[in-house]
């Protein structure tokens, strides 16, 4: 599955730079960009006019970024692990997936659209590796893992470009009422701030339940270590 997948990537690789290497090389930057800094907000790329591509068309980069990860975590898990430097970051990921389910416990109840809703959030460390492990840790089946954080990146994707294209449409039409091109780039900026915010609330109520799971598990640790040590 592994090879399939790195065989296709390395063949559109290839595929891309000859029949069109400004987009691809575009695809190139933005894909390390999305991973490590922009998450799901790559889609406000595509309205700044300096893409070659849609808020559409990252969007489904988003779902192929996070697809080709959900697969990478689930069939070769194992191997990663075998890597020092990559089995403490994973370490950490699959611990926060724990306190995750210790925050939401309703996750368990509906696992598959958990899973799905949770790649979906539009925050740092919901992301495809993350709800992979998360898809580990309740039991589902590769396929079924799979197919749930494929939805969220597809759904968390779609939804940014959605907002992409919205926002743009408004700012457009309030600058043709305004005949003023500071009016659609200011609008754009008031509106970027205002999902800036938002997002950053997100983000404090999550890391503020993680840090409340993180928190109970350490008491419940050191309970049973006293447990033990009475025993004895």
């Amino acid at each position: 599955m592994l090879g399939l997948v790195l065989g296709g990537l390395i063949a559109a690789l290839v595929v891309g730079l000859t029949l069109a290497p400004g987009p691809t090389a575009e695809l190139i930057g933005l894909v390390p960009l999305s991973m490590f800094a922009v998450g799901k907000f790559l889609p406000l790329w595509g309205v700044s006019g300096e893409s070659h591509f849609g808020p559409w068309e990252l969007g489904l980069v988003i779902w192929v970024l996070d697809t080709c990860t959900v697969l990478l975590v689930v069939y070769g898990l194992e191997a990663l692990y075998r890597f020092d430097r990559l089995r403490r970051p994973l370490e950490k990921v699959q611990a926060n997936a724990g306190l995750v389910l210790r925050a939401y416990p309703r996750i368990r109840r509906v696992a598959v659209v958990g899973v799905a809703l949770f790649v979906l959030f539009p925050v740092a460390g919901t992301g495809a590796m993350a709800g992979a492990f998360l898809a580990i840790l309740l039991g589902l089946k590769r396929h079924v893992a799979i197919l749930a954080v494929s939805l969220g990146g597809l759904g968390g994707g779609m939804m940014m470009a959605f907002l992409a294209v919205f926002f743009e449409g408004a700012a457009t039409e309030f600058q043709h009422l305004q005949d003023n091109p500071a009016v659609k780039w200011g609008s754009m900026a008031v509106v970027a701030l205002l999902l800036v915010l938002a997002v950053r609330g997100l983000t404090r109520a999550y890391r503020r339940a993680l840090e409340e799971a993180r928190q109970a598990q350490a008491n419940e640790d050191s309970e049973h270590t006293s447990e033990k040590r009475a025993a004895q």
